[in-house]
């Protein structure tokens, strides 16, 4: 039983390794893509604050316009 344990020890083991890489590398590629669109949502709600900024601006400016 001992013979047939260290005969197939190097391939159980690389076997563990590659599952090991391989979800590694799945993992890896989720954290990248959460990490791409939490990016993009964080450039988009920028754009947005922005707008709603010049918005009100333009709102405050055409009130005074209408006022004269």
């Amino acid at each position: 039983m001992n013979d047939v344990l260290i005969a197939y020890a190097p391939y159980v083991s690389l076997i563990i390794g590659a599952l090991v890489s391989l979800a590694t590398f799945v993992e890896s590629k989720r954290k990248t893509q959460h990490d791409e669109l939490h990016d993009l949502y964080d450039e988009i709600k920028a754009d947005n604050d922005r707008l709603r900024k010049e918005n009100d601006e333009l709102k405050k400016e055409l009130d005074k316009k209408n006022e004269d």
